[in-house]
């Protein structure tokens, strides 16, 4: 009967399900993996979840300002009746704090857990730049 009511269901149907195969499929699709930056006196912690991954599979760098930790989770080929599981290539770039060492840095692997301390160094505040506003 809906077909009746909606003749076009069925190729909507097909259009969202292409679109949630590009946006989930395995073709080139690249995760962020959830975190979180916290801070000390002397260093800051970032808290990477990266579930299923060892430190086989992941990569921790430096980019000019930028941390970069890339990796890959990967499918086992098997037989499966249910999959929830996400696979694929994760990768996140984060920009380091001004304050933030570029020596120095650790990265532990603990429960699907990266954690990264990046190491602090004390700079003097620096006081604010005033900018004029001109007129027209």
């Amino acid at each position: 009967m809906l077909e009746k009511i909606w003749p076009f269901r069925s190729r909507f149907r097909k259009v969202v399900e292409e679109a949630l195969e590009k946006a989930f499929g395995e073709e080139g699709g690249v995760l962020e993996p959830l975190s979180e930056l916290s801070e000390a006196e002397d260093h800051y912690l970032l808290r990477v979840e990266v579930p299923g991954l060892g430190p086989e599979n992941l990569e921790v760098r430096l980019e000019g300002d930028q941390l970069v930790i890339e990796g890959e989770k990967r499918e086992e080929k098997r037989t499966k009746h249910l999959s929830e599981i996400v696979y694929g290539r994760i990768y996140r770039a984060y920009l380091l704090p001004k304050d933030a060492k570029k020596e120095g840095l650790e990265a532990r692997l603990s429960k699907g857990v990266l954690e990264v301390r990046i190491p602090r160094e004390k700079r003097p505040e620096e006081p604010p730049v005033r900018i004029p506003v001109q007129e027209g």
